[in-house]
């Protein structure tokens, strides 16, 4: 493997982002995309309302985001490869156990397992190792374009699910992805996947701009610890803001297909592959312009602004205007989606401890989705509408606008660039410190 590195045209860094936008894609289709068709189909097939369908999924995701701090910090202090190996036997084996589900009970428990093994193959795993083989700016653009795979799966493996459970059924679909999973990730990272650039006699990839300056290993690079993260205003800022943010995406995605059902709408598949497509696309281009970004906020409004807007177009108007400027919108805004939360977390609270940091923010974040979810199928079991809910999406899109430019004040305060220094980041508190002086 040394020697095939050494001979490629890129850095290797460059051929790991590859191989992990391909893992990225039959994972999260797995834990993700998919669950919008076996929603439907499995409370039909139970004999269920939707709610507590979509609340086994939630408990799985509750689990998931419970033990996403740990598996974080195991990866800090071990590296991913193993994690990634361990994730790739285990996730695919609870996907086969959950498939076997008859009831509510079943899929609970297997849901659950689910979300104790999902951890363990996205999405700290592959954005940690982007801390490790890119320095500098550059680092901006390689997680940024990892998460191309998050929206290809909704683009390419969603439409053929779709197609293949209506003439076959949910287990088989579940299966299918579990035995994809296994060959994709195990052999990726079996092969291909080393933690550090070390491991292969190698230096961090940097870009021209970064060229001439001193690099310094991630592990010994500046970073907050977990805990002192979590005693921190930006943190909270970010994890609140986090949360409502995945409680909109998540739960659109999660309820889209019954939404589009319930509005009389039959291609609801076809208008997220449709956002799917537009996400893709747009995140090479737009992942690799990160690196020009100083700071990550004014990005992160913008973002949040175009996802309640397109949400909001769409409670309006399922007819053709409403649907263009949801999948634009969805698509384009939306692909800047999984990019906000590690660009935050490494500009903030640096990347020593990347891990641990990240999994506590998710373990945040997360309970947005969980009650905007469920809440959601509550309320249309209740109502028999989406449209409460979705204006509830759209408003804490808003909130988490105002809540992801407040990280920048509460980053310049006195007492966080005190913090920043006590762990090693000089460069960047001289700045700030002089803004605060300003």
């Amino acid at each position: 493997m040394r020697a095939f590195a050494h001979r490629l045209p890129m850095h290797y860094g460059w051929f790991l982002v590859c191989a992990a936008v391909i893992c990225n894609t039959v994972s999260n289709t797995a834990t993700f995309w998919a669950v919008a068709l076996w929603i439907p189909a499995m409370a039909d097939d139970f004999e269920v309302d939707r709610t507590p369908v979509v609340t086994a999924f939630m408990a799985g995701q509750a689990v998931s985001a419970f033990v996403g701090p740990f598996i974080g910090r195991y990866i800090d202090q071990h590296g991913s490869r193993g994690t990634l190996l361990a994730g790739s036997v285990l996730l695919p084996a609870t996907l086969v156990i959950t498939s076997f589900a008859d009831g509510l009970g079943m899929l609970f428990l297997g849901w659950s397992l689910v979300g104790l093994t999902r951890g363990l193959t996205q999405p700290i795993p592959f954005n940690w190792l982007m801390t490790r083989w890119f320095d500098g700016r550059q680092r901006q653009s390689a997680i940024g374009i990892v998460t191309i795979g998050f929206s290809l799966g909704g683009a390419t493996l969603l439409p053929l699910l779709d197609n293949v459970q209506r003439s076959t059924s949910w287990p088989v679909t579940m299966q299918i992805l579990a035995v994809t999973l296994l060959v994709v990730q195990g052999l990726t990272a079996l092969l291909f996947v080393r933690d550090r650039p070390s491991d292969l006699g190698l230096e961090p990839s940097i870009g021209k701009s970064d060229r001439g300056r001193v690099l310094i290993a991630a592990e010994d690079d500046w970073g907050f610890t977990a805990a002192a993260a979590l005693r921190s205003l930006p943190f909270w800022l970010l994890g609140v803001g986090m949360m409502l943010f995945f409680m909109g995406q998540g739960s659109v995605t999660n309820l889209g297909l019954d939404f589009f059902h319930s509005r009389g709408v039959q291609a609801g598949a076809a208008v997220f592959a449709a956002s799917s497509i537009v996400r893709t696309f747009a995140r090479l281009p737009l992942g690799a312009t990160l690196s020009r970004y100083k700071t990550p906020y004014p990005l992160g409004v913008a973002v949040a602004i175009s996802q309640g807007i397109a949400v909001g177009a769409l409670v309006l108007s399922t007819d053709a205007p409403g649907i263009v400027i949801f999948v634009a919108l969805w698509g384009i805004g939306g692909a800047f989606g999984p990019m906000l939360e590690p660009l935050f977390i490494t500009h903030v609270f640096g990347v020593k401890h990347f891990g641990a940091v990240s999994g506590s923010v998710a373990m945040v974040s997360f309970a947005g989705q969980l009650a905007g979810s469920i809440g959601g199928a509550f309320l249309f079991d209740v109502t028999g509408s989406y449209t409460i809910p979705y204006w509830l999406y759209t408003a804490g899109f808003g909130v988490s606008a105002v809540l992801f430019f407040s990280v920048r004040w509460a980053e310049r305060r006195p007492s966080h660039i005190a913090q920043a220094k006590a762990v090693g980041r000089i460069d960047v508190v001289a700045e700030a410190s002089g803004a605060v002086a300003s």
